[in-house]
């Protein structure tokens, strides 16, 4: 497999480049794109642990892409989705949900003085830190809801009745990368670049002449496939080969349950085809029926208007 720049919507890949100490000025990058936030940008941040445990027994534990926290407390989850998926939303809230309840301050019982403390330890008022979930997905919401053009989606609480913004420290922000090649991206913009960077990273043989920037350059040159180590190399290739695999179950899911659609229809089909011509054939043989008895009446010297109250023809 000849590639120079690997796939950054590939698991592995995309943590390569976002979710490493030595690339932490590319997330920030990224991060200040997609926060459009001039006022107050990122300018450092520390990697969070990645695994989000499951509150009770039996609960499964997540493990996210990117988690990372600013210098003032704000929180980004970052998710790379390479397919569809039934529950997709669903799993970004249940994100958003940890990150917010993992703020609350936890007393250890294993760490509690028996003696009296001189100084009651301050309580926790529910105070909250701002929590982002943003989403590079290599999919498409559905056709209905949102147009072909609209590609970058920021969500937050809103009040239906007005529609101003009841919480402002909730942000999720949802990108359909599928969508960046079929419009005209504005080049100005931090984010249009950046989506532009992801879009057309894979593939490429050069950096593009409208990406000649510093942070873009080190992105470039961080996905050279050839620049990784052969134990790199093998990690991206198995990471790879999940995908595969995990595209190939949909497909043969898909595929499947197409055929299936089919034959449930056929046999549907069938099925009332039986039942219609059943009463089709038992309405035919009743107008027969009365055809003949008509006839008979004639033949015997019947008034035909009587004959016509009697039978109905």
């Amino acid at each position: 497999m000849e590639i120079r720049y690997i796939n950054p919507f590939i698991d592995y890949g995309f943590k390569k480049l976002f979710a490493t100490e030595g690339n932490k000025d590319i997330l920030i990058s990224f991060l200040n794109a997609v926060i459009e936030d001039a006022a107050d940008p990122i300018v450092d941040l520390t990697y969070k642990n990645v695994e989000l445990i499951g509150d009770f027994n039996g609960t499964r534990d997540s493990y996210l892409d990117a988690y990372c926290e600013t210098s003032k407390g704000r929180q980004f989850i970052v998710e790379m989705q390479n397919s569809w998926q039934p529950f997709f939303k669903d799993r970004t809230i249940y994100y958003a949900a940890k990150a917010l309840s993992n703020q609350a301050v936890k007393e250890d019982p294993t760490k509690r003085e028996r003696a009296v403390p001189k100084k009651k330890p301050k309580k926790w008022d529910y105070r909250l830190n701002e929590v982002y979930i943003i989403a590079v997905m290599n999919f498409n919401f559905p056709t209905e809801e949102y147009k072909p053009g609209d590609y970058h989606h920021r969500i937050m609480l809103t009040d239906l009745a007005d529609n101003h913004v009841f919480y402002d420290k909730l942000t999720f922000i949802y990108l359909e990368m599928r969508k960046v090649g079929r419009v005209s991206l504005d080049l100005g913009r931090p984010l249009d670049r950046w989506l532009m960077a992801l879009y057309r990273l894979w593939g490429e043989e050069e950096l593009p002449a409208e990406l000649d920037e510093p942070v873009f350059k080190k992105l470039y040159k961080e996905a050279e496939y050839a620049c990784f180590t052969p134990n790199q190399q093998l990690t991206y290739m198995r990471s790879w080969k999940r995908e595969l695999d995990i595209y190939n179950q949909l497909e043969g899911g898909r595929i499947l349950g197409h055929e299936e659609g089919l034959e449930e229809g056929r046999a549907w089909g069938r099925e009332e085809g039986l039942k219609e011509g059943r009463v089709l054939g038992r309405e035919e043989g009743r107008e027969e029926e009365r055809k003949a008895i008509a006839q008979k009446m004639l033949e015997a010297g019947s008034d035909p208007a009587f004959v016509k109250a009697i039978t109905g023809l």
